[in-house]
């Protein structure tokens, strides 16, 4: 049975935790698809649960979770790395008759594995992106418009406003072989199941509120400041929510509540982009976790699908 499990949702729901326990009932293998969670030494800040239970199991016996701490802070990273990783995975997990099960909220990744575009695989160029980071945000969209008018047309106002994204837009432009387009590919993953978790937004703040407050007494203050002195603010930690936070609180211009209530309001924010992003996308069950009895109903409809030859029609269960 050559069959694929996601789970994916926004931030807090218990996803990781889940995977865990559907892991050890179906004899799977986890891969993070979290684009933070692949840093080293970023641990506290990003949540990389390995679970409690699990670490307590003696090594042979532990559900490995693939994809934790392959780079440092400084180095590059980005979701064609991701697909590489998943795809030599995915086949070496099933060998071994095992079940492959990603699990994460970087909405991207998890669309660049199932449907990846034909411009994933296109390496930044450094030299390249200097240049245009000179230039001014009507500059860039304008350079775009001439080089790949279907591909600025296309892009929502609010990719048409951030630099980065029309800088990787141009990039491809520019050094794509003729003929690659922007059209994804079919999935080779053709048996697969995506579960997505959802709650009412109070239950999502809240687990949030909660988890923030967890974190500080874990001691993430000091894991950004050991982060900060070996790779500086030139690196990921300036663009992550749970370290960015805290850089002009490290400068002594802010109080620490100030960095809680702004990272607690960042965190609620990603939480509903990715809601939106997920409710786009296509062919998934979803599952209040507030609701009665739902890790019953995922183990079911997992179980149901685990055991027949294609997927169940995705449903929503409240």
């Amino acid at each position: 049975m050559r069959k694929l499990l996601i789970i994916s949702g926004p931030t807090a729901t218990g996803k990781t935790k889940l995977a865990l326990k559907l892991a050890k009932l179906f004899g799977g293998e986890l891969i993070s698809a979290d684009s933070r969670q692949v840093y080293k030494g970023m641990d506290i800040g990003t949540g990389k649960d390995r679970g409690t239970e699990n670490r307590k199991q003696k090594t042979e016996n532990r559900i490995h979770i693939w994809g934790y701490d392959l780079v440092a802070p400084n180095e590059e990273w980005s979701a064609a790395h991701f697909v590489k990783l998943a795809n030599k995975l995915i086949p070496k997990i099933l060998k071994r008759d095992k079940l492959p099960i990603v699990v994460g909220g970087t909405g991207l990744y998890i669309k660049d594995l199932l449907r990846p575009p034909e411009t994933l695989f296109i390496s930044p160029n450094k030299k390249l992106r200097r240049l245009l980071e000179k230039l001014t945000l009507p500059q860039l969209q304008n350079k775009l418009r001439r080089i790949n008018s279907r591909r600025f047309n296309i892009m929502n106002q609010s990719d048409r406003q951030n630099p980065r994204r029309l800088i990787r837009a141009l990039e491809i432009g520019i050094l794509s072989p003729k003929g690659v387009s922007w059209h994804r590919q079919e999935t080779p993953h053709k048996d697969t199941l995506r579960v997505c978790l959802t709650a009412p937004l109070k239950e999502i703040d809240r687990r949030i509120e909660t988890r923030v407050t967890d974190r500080i007494k874990q001691g993430l203050e000091e894991e950004v400041k050991t982060l900060v002195s070996k790779y500086g603010w030139n690196s990921v930690l300036s663009a992550t929510i749970a370290y960015q936070e805290w850089h002009p609180y490290l400068e002594n211009k802010i109080p620490l509540a100030k960095v809680i209530e702004t990272w607690t309001i960042h965190e609620k924010q990603y939480a509903r982009n990715q809601l939106t992003w997920f409710k786009k996308q296509p062919n998934i069950t979803w599952f209040d976790i507030a609701a009665a009895g739902f890790p019953d109903n995922i183990v079911s409809l997992v179980k149901q699908w685990y055991y027949q030859q294609y997927a169940p029609r995705p449903k929503i269960y409240h």
